[in-house]
């Protein structure tokens, strides 16, 4: 049971998480991408009911890999911005 609870916690704010990033950045993504991302993204929701935590895991796990490719693209930008009209010596220790 400790474990199914675990399992529903991690997957929702999994979930929470994407829709979040889905809001600001969805662009990142090519059409087949997002139609992979949506089908991970039902597949976990339709998981979060199971009382098999394996079975959540599982769709936890396909969710993170789904994601991990834009997950990456986002950081690219984040940082990309973060540096935009900086010098060297201004981030430099």
């Amino acid at each position: 049971a400790r474990a199914l609870a675990e399992q529903r916690v991690d997957a929702q704010a999994l979930l929470a998480s994407v829709e979040a990033a889905l809001a600001r950045d969805a662009d990142l993504l090519d059409a087949a991408e997002r139609s992979a991302l949506d089908a991970a993204m039902q597949e976990l929701r339709d998981n979060l009911g199971t009382r098999d935590h394996r079975a959540l895991k599982g769709a936890v796990e396909a969710m993170n890999r789904a994601s991990e490719a834009f997950a990456g693209r986002r950081m690219d930008r984040a940082v990309s911005g973060a540096l935009s009209g900086r010098r060297l010596d201004e981030i430099s220790p």
